[in-house]
């Protein structure tokens, strides 16, 4: 515990890495709504992933965690706090595949850089995980989208 009781705060485990997010057909996101998570092969996946909307004003609206995200997505597409955005733009979906011990890190460093519209209650606070930096789906810096 540092003077007065603050908390140092952790910095993130070095610089951004593309977590090789998935990508739908002709290499274009999924719509969140339109895809079927079970026909993907979701089922029993575990992975980090992030829902946005397009639009006038897009944004990045639930940033999370899952061990089955078939499971996860089912039950996102009936939350109300998400489908609120679907009326300002199409509702996109991309995952990646993380190992189970690091998805904390990169849901947390998600979360605090992005800032999503929607709560995602079991985030782990910034205090409680190592930040593990990534670049958010469709942000790689030039140079590296062919490697």
């Amino acid at each position: 515990m540092a003077l007065f009781g603050r908390k140092k705060k952790r910095k993130p485990l070095g610089p951004p890495q593309d977590p090789k997010w998935t990508h739908g057909e002709g290499g274009r996101f999924p719509k969140f709504l339109d895809l079927d998570p079970e026909a993907a092969g979701l089922d029993g996946k575990s992975g980090v992933f992030a829902i946005w909307h397009t639009g006038v004003q897009p944004g990045w609206v639930y940033i999370g965690q899952s061990t089955n995200l078939a499971k996860t997505f089912f039950t996102l597409g009936d939350d109300e706090d998400i489908l609120e955005y679907r009326d300002r733009g199409a509702l996109y979906v991309s995952w990646s595949y993380i190992r189970d011990e690091l998805q904390p890190g990169v849901a947390t460093y998600l979360t605090l850089a992005l800032k999503p519209k929607v709560d995602n209650p079991q985030t782990k606070s910034e205090d409680d995980v190592d930040l593990i930096p990534v670049y958010p789906p469709g942000m790689v810096p030039k140079g590296e989208e062919a490697k």
